[in-house]
């Protein structure tokens, strides 16, 4: 879409959505879907794709192609147990935004430098050429925009430091002694890059890094097993499902797999794999099994400007060069007013709605899961508001909103402990998604597929569960492409996945007859 050779624009528009990611452009289809036509999506790069699009040179994304699709755009035959680069991933993204005339939609080098309010009924969006008007506001800017460090940071003055978001790739840190903070992803996989070039590379973790699992197991995806069978669930099973899966990786007798259960070992939840969040690589483990990187804890003392570092476990790094941080960012959106500016996820309505706002101002991307796929929440999100917008749906009342507020936040808690507190966003996947389904009235009916059509029952059972499932029923249900698409995807292998969760669940089944079977099955 070209620029508007004016200063202003007069038109109000219904919407504006912010960003043209996958959430920016899964938002506007949505509200295309739903009959509003006088929409627009600004994107402050000449292109689709986000700050994906801006990652590391080797970035791959940690769900595979099958859970990361959209719910009703098929990824390309034979990525069933692919993961995507960057490049792949953006494609994706600009073959949907063509086939739903998203693009059309889109002004492209719009950068949003400041917003107010209008009086009760509108928005102003100023940006670096001309004012829009708007009803509502999507921001779908991502929560990677201002970087998180830690306090002790500020003490770096003698030595390098950056952050993994500006991160490319490990030449800079060849021959050099290097530290990398975090646990997750993208820190791991920065840590064995730099370990690969490095005289030395320590990577400092708060406590644990996650559970951590390989991309693939063999040749299949390993969120292929991220389904229903086991996911489904009662939490309470994790410390069964937990230590088991551990015992299995040790049974290897394999120096990286010793290391992929070390890490493991380190969550201190007794919850264990549904305590935290998922690394979906064994980058990190790969690094101490082969490249000699060491595992030190949080740093509590920086002496001599950052060229000596004590850790909290009591180990001592000398004649440090450079400091990699991959600690995570800040919810802030700069050009949003003061009171909307610092977004924190737990005080929103479903990770999305403004309860003083509703439908006037809507988050989109700010809830990211353990497991499973972001972008299947941001999908499911943008339903949910499209139908708000549309009238087919209201939100609850203030008061109800406040008190689903304070539920989700106790229930996070109470399942991630402290990395509910320290990752705002972090939430179950199955969770949340099935909790929107159950608003929005998608959620697969799993009983009349089990009697009527069991091959799709299984698939939804033991495939991932990805977003086509949520298309069977419901608003904006597309029931006969749906099942054309579940036709395609893969089913979880009788693999140890399945097997664990087998023998969780009959013991889930006979713990309501007696109450004594965890204790003896697990």
């Amino acid at each position: 879409m070209g620029r508007m050779n004016m200063e202003s624009s007069d038109n109000i528009y219904e919407c504006i959505v912010v960003g043209a990611g996958p959430g920016g452009i899964v938002a506007t289809k949505e509200l295309l879907e739903n009959g509003f036509d006088n929409v627009l999506c600004l994107e402050q790069s000449c292109g689709i794709g986000g700050v994906f699009a801006k990652g590391y040179d080797n970035l791959e994304l940690t769900s595979s192609a099958t859970f990361s699709m959209f719910s009703d755009f098929l990824n390309k035959p034979g990525e069933e147990n692919h993961f995507w680069s960057k490049e792949e991933a953006v494609s994706y993204w600009k073959r949907y935004a063509d086939r739903f005339d998203v693009t059309q939609k889109i002004l492209f080098d719009t950068k949003v430098t400041k917003v107010s309010r209008k009086g009760e009924g509108q928005w102003v969006l100023e940006t670096n050429f001309q004012a829009f008007l708007a009803r509502r506001i999507v921001l779908a800017t991502g929560n990677n925009s201002a970087e998180s460090y830690p306090g002790w940071a500020e003490k770096l003055t003698d030595i390098d430091y950056s952050h993994s978001k500006k991160y490319k790739n490990a030449s800079q840190y060849a021959g050099k002694r290097v530290l990398v903070v975090g646990g997750g992803e993208s820190a791991s996989d920065i840590a064995l890059e730099i370990s690969q070039v490095a005289d030395q590379c320590w990577i400092s973790l708060r406590e644990s890094a996650g559970w951590v699992v390989p991309r693939k197991r063999g040749k299949y995806a390993t969120d292929i097993s991220t389904h229903r069978g086991v996911w489904d669930l009662p939490r309470h099973y994790g410390a069964y499902f937990t230590r088991r899966s551990i015992e299995i990786e040790k049974s290897k007798n394999d120096p990286l797999f010793d290391a992929v259960a070390m890490l493991n070992s380190r969550i201190p939840d007794p919850k264990g794999i549904w305590s935290t969040y998922g690394t979906k690589t064994i980058a990190l483990a790969e690094a101490i099994a082969h490249y000699n990187c060491k595992v030190v804890g949080e740093v509590t003392e920086v002496e001599e400007g950052g060229k000596h570092l004590v850790c909290a476990d009591g180990m001592r790094l000398d004649d440090i060069d450079a400091v990699v941080f991959s600690t995570g960012y800040k919810n802030i959106t700069n050009f949003m007013p003061e009171e909307y500016r610092q977004c924190d996820p737990r005080h929103l309505y479903k990770h999305m709605i403004h309860k003083d706002m509703g439908e006037l101002l809507c988050w989109i991307g700010v809830a990211r899961p353990g497991f499973g796929s972001q972008f299947p929440i941001m999908e499911m999100q943008a339903r949910y508001f499209a139908l708000l917008c549309a009238g087919r749906l209201k939100l609850p009342d203030e008061a109800a909103m406040t008190e689903s507020i304070k539920q989700d936040y106790e229930d996070n808690t109470a399942q991630f402990g402290k990395n509910a507190k320290r990752i705002r966003s972090l939430v179950d996947y199955f969770r949340y998604m099935d909790g929107l389904a159950d608003i929005i009235g998608c959620k697969p009916p799993l009983k009349e597929y089990f009697r009527r059509h069991p091959l799709i029952w299984l698939t939804i059972m033991y495939g991932p569960t990805q977003a086509t499932q949520y298309r069977l029923v419901g608003p904006g249900s597309k029931k006969r492409e749906a099942h054309k698409i579940i036709k395609q995807l893969p089913v979880s292998k009788f693999n140890n996945v399945v097997k664990i969760g087998f023998r969780m669940r009959l013991a889930h089944a006979l713990d309501s007859i007696n109450g004594f079977a965890q204790q003896k099955l697990l």
